[in-house]
């Protein structure tokens, strides 16, 4: 977000700057944080608090996979 209104004061010293570069940085901005904020989020629940987000995974496939073999038994 800076590297664009450094951008724009370097090459464009006769207008203000902010005056529409804004609208620029809004929906790039809109883009960037997200993605940002959940590599964050990965980073730290796996660094921090240890949690793995594929043995979740894994653990709920099992789930799912005993559920449909009760379902099936039930049904015969």
């Amino acid at each position: 977000m800076y590297s664009f209104q450094i951008f724009s004061i370097i090459h464009d010293d006769s207008n203000p700057v902010d005056e529409v570069e804004i609208y620029w940085l809004i929906p790039i901005m809109m883009i960037i944080i997200p993605i940002v904020y959940f590599i964050r989020i990965k980073l730290f629940d796996k660094y921090v608090y240890g949690i793995d987000l594929q043995k979740i995974d894994a653990e709920l496939a099992e789930y799912e996979r005993k559920e449909k073999e009760l379902l099936e038994e039930n049904n015969t």
